[in-house]
């Protein structure tokens, strides 16, 4: 598929790993709450590739039962940490 390929290619050119940042002690309320949906169109992917992504620890996400949640200020300060992971 070509989005797999894509990611190999953009993670053979840039080989820093991307910035984690998690806090265990924070849960994001209902008005910072995204979907997968939300998360895909705000990086400019695939909701594939942000399952993939999720599957790897490289975005932070929590899991409520089956389904997961992401905080939009915690998506957004580590998309200003990895510029490289995010198309205009």
């Amino acid at each position: 598929m070509p989005v797999f390929k894509k990611e190999k290619l953009e993670k053979n050119q840039n080989s820093e790993k991307p910035q984690s940042i998690t806090s265990k002690e924070y849960f994001p309320s209902k008005e910072d709450q995204m979907t997968q949906m939300e998360v895909a169109e705000m990086f400019g992917r695939t909701v594939q590739t942000i399952i993939n992504w999720k599957k790897n620890k490289i975005i932070p996400y929590y899991q409520i039962g089956r389904r997961p949640l992401f905080s939009k200020k915690q998506l957004t300060e580590f998309a200003s940490k990895n510029q490289n992971l995010v198309t205009d």
